[in-house]
């Protein structure tokens, strides 16, 4: 056998020795989002990104997904064979890709690593490539034609590399930051465009077939949301500096620089060393790495500061390789080696709590299976308020997505996560079993009182962040019909828990709640007028309804006022209010669909 060979059948083994015992991964983050592309290929095949779907309480058009579709045709291709989502067939078949990284990130090693069979290594225990191996986002199957593009370049297969590089532009827009990279290697400058070439084939392609081009939808989303606002992005930035020191981890990457106390002024961001030490490593990463791999580095780090606003991990994958080839040719086999066995370690201590974290949401409704069906046969609606794992398997048994000022009817389920949940109010919701996501170990990804950019710097910081809180509470309740007790609501009584039926959020600055563009609570009726205390920040219209009938509506300038209806006449035991704005907007950095601020409503 060949060295070669040898070193490939190693490789081979170790990437199935870390995948096969998560291959029944339940389904994980973005990953429902990918799937909902996957079903509507089944009625679209060439459009699968036509898809709708609730994101965060509103419908969305999936043409403004930050990516592009190769990924939804992938799973769309397995689940018209399987006809339905069987997670270890589809980790199965994804495994493949992480094959592919391999094979073709020793191949690139062999040109610049002096121990190509390490450094591989090296970056198969990547704790990132690991854990998110086992999802079915768009990022292993990226990675996948990135590198394998970038292998056959380097060894001079430029007309060859064009494929997978053209399939690297269907799958990311980020995937054109490869373009300036190889045309470091004076060759091939044509064929290095391939990329871009993928992501303008696809936007004339739906130009042409519906009207719209992919990414200005894409763009209306990131303003709409203000995810590109200079705050956001310094937090991803931040995030991703951080994240840099895991790639090949501080066991192979460490030495010393002066850009190492660029971690000093970061410990006034976060004073814990998980975050200020990592970004103090990222920055001696990007000011050591020199030549060909330094310049990659860079690049691509300057490209997903640029394009992305959450600052996750997965977002460097294509640099890995670059940080663990350097890291692997300037130490020592033996501390490479301990590098290894330490990223292994880490990597796979991440992957359980990963793998614990999202089955606690597939065991939740696996558990209230029978009361979802109970509720079902009943006539009545199940909801599932959140995103991510919780969504797809409630959807799956029956439960629709919660939209932002939902109503219910008496005998409805409300499936919550506080972890992701829209956190709609609604006083006539009645717990009936909450349960803790609590995995054995203390390294948290994400968590209610974790501080970890993993999958978000909107949580935090850190690269991971080490605690004993519950990842997610995830809570069912059941909509039951309550009364009310008082006709005078100021926002910080406690009866605004048992009135408030939907669209208005939490208590702020002890007397302010924001209301969304539609709010609904209950009174106990009383003869006089409706009033309402309300401050706006901008132009706006109120309409006020009584019991559904609008009985008053004014237009009001920014500031702070009180809206009086004429006298309203009702009868019963509760009267319902409804308040409405002409338009609404959405702060940045929020999800939310914002009218104005409400401080109190009563009948007097």
């Amino acid at each position: 056998m060949s060295a070669v060979r040898r070193d490939l059948f190693i490789l081979a083994f170790f990437v199935l020795l870390t995948r096969l015992p998560f291959i029944i991964q339940p389904i994980q983050g973005d990953d429902p989002y990918y799937l909902y592309g996957a079903m509507h290929a089944q009625i679209e095949p060439l459009h699968p990104h036509h898809a709708k779907y609730v994101f965060q309480g509103v419908e969305v058009k999936m043409q403004g997904h930050p990516h592009p579709p190769l990924n939804a045709w992938i799973l769309g291709g397995i689940l018209a064979l399987t006809g339905d989502v069987m997670e270890p067939v589809f980790h199965g078949v994804y495994l493949l890709f992480s094959l592919i990284c391999g094979i073709a990130v020793y191949f690139i090693a062999q040109k610049y690593a002096r121990q190509p069979l390490l450094a591989t290594l090296l970056f198969l225990s990547t704790p990132v490539f690991w854990v998110n191996g086992m999802s079915l986002e768009s990022d292993i199957p990226l990675l996948a034609c990135l590198m394998t593009g970038m292998a056959l370049f380097i060894h001079g297969r430029v007309w060859w590399a064009m494929v997978p590089l053209f399939l690297a532009g269907l799958a990311a827009y980020q995937s054109v930051a490869l373009i300036p990279v190889l045309w470091l290697l004076r060759r091939g400058y044509l064929q290095a465009c391939a990329p871009a070439l993928g992501v303008i084939s696809y936007q004339l392609f739906e130009r042409i077939t519906s009207g719209v081009f992919p990414v200005a939808v894409s763009v209306g989303y990131f303003q709409e949301y203000g995810l590109q606002r200079l705050v956001t992005k310094m937090g991803s930035a931040a995030a991703l500096t951080g994240h840099l020191a895991w790639l090949a981890g501080p066991v192979a990457v460490w030495e010393w620089s002066w850009a190492l106390l660029a971690g000093i002024p970061a410990a006034f961001w976060d004073w814990n060393p998980l975050f200020w030490v990592s970004f103090g490593i990222g920055v001696m990463i990007l000011w050591r790495v020199d030549g060909f791999l330094g310049w990659w580095i860079r690049i691509f780090f300057a490209a997903a500061v640029i394009l992305f606003f959450a600052g996750s991990a997965r977002y460097l994958l294509p640099i890995a390789p670059a940080i663990c080839i350097w890291a692997a040719n300037k130490i020592s086999e033996d501390r490479l080696t301990f590098a290894i066995a330490a990223q292994m370690m880490l990597a796979g201590m991440l992957a359980v709590t990963n793998y614990q974290h999202w089955d606690g949401y597939k065991q939740f409704v696996e558990k209230l299976k029978p009361q979802i069906q109970a509720t079902l046969d009943a006539n009545q609606d199940v909801w599932v308020d959140g995103e991510w794992g919780i969504r797809f398997y409630a959807e799956a048994v029956g439960a629709q997505p919660l939209k932002q000022n939902q109503e219910f009817r008496s005998g409805d389920l409300v499936l919550h996560h506080q972890l992701g949940g829209i956190a709609t109010r609604a006083g006539t919701l009645q717990p009936i079993v909450t349960t803790k996501i609590e995995p054995v170990l203390p390294f948290r990804l994400i968590g209610l009182d974790a501080k970890s950019g993993w999958a978000s710097a909107s949580f935090g910081q850190r690269s991971f962040d080490v605690t004993f809180a519950p990842v997610d509470v995830l809570t069912a309740y059941q909509v039951i019909d309550r009364l009310p007790t008082v006709s005078d609501l100021p926002m910080n009584a406690p009866e605004v828990e048992t009135q408030v039926l939907s669209g208005i959020f939490d208590l702020e600055q002890e007397t302010n709640r924001w209301m969304a563009k539609r709010a609904s609570l209950l009174l106990k009726p009383s003869p006089g007028v409706l009033e309402v205390t309300a401050y706006t920040p901008r132009a706006v219209e109120l309409i006020l309804k009584v019991d559904n009938k609008e009985v008053h509506r004014q237009k009001l300038e920014e500031g702070l006022h009180t809206i009086e209806s004429p006298p309203i006449h009702v009868e019963g035991e509760s009267v319902l209010i409804t308040l409405e704005t002409d338009t609404s907007f959405i702060a940045s950095g929020d999800t939310r669909e914002l009218g104005l601020i409400l401080q109190r409503v009563r009948i007097k």
